[in-house]
């Protein structure tokens, strides 16, 4: 997204009220459709997750780039560094907690 605006000290990027507008757009559209996939149930359950799932990674990305201002501009390189270091911790803590509490779970059958 060459559009946006960067403060020439830190390398901040600041959106445009079109990128608000276009982001928030997207948004709306991406969580009316999968709520309309869920509520007239088109798909059988396991295609209803894929999904959903599907769009909520296209909502989290929507989200990322128009909200967050996250690019692979040179000017804000930093923030997506620390951004994917923040998504490795997370991703760990979420697979290490779904582990236990498999085990656990295991152990108890």
């Amino acid at each position: 997204m060459s559009e946006h605006l960067y403060d020439k000290d830190t390398g901040a990027a600041y959106g445009t009220y079109k990128s608000y507008i276009t982001g928030f757009l997207l948004s709306i559209i991406i969580t009316v459709v999968a709520f309309a996939l869920v509520g007239f149930k088109v798909f059988p359950p396991v295609g209803l997750y894929i999904s959903v799932a599907v769009l909520a990674l296209l909502q989290f990305y929507v989200q990322l780039v128009f909200f967050l201002h996250l690019s692979t501009d040179s000017k804000a390189r930093w923030n997506m560094i620390s951004f994917i270091f923040t998504l490795v911790v997370v991703i760990i803590l979420l697979v290490g907690t779904l582990w236990i509490m498999f085990n656990l779970y295991t152990m108890m059958m």
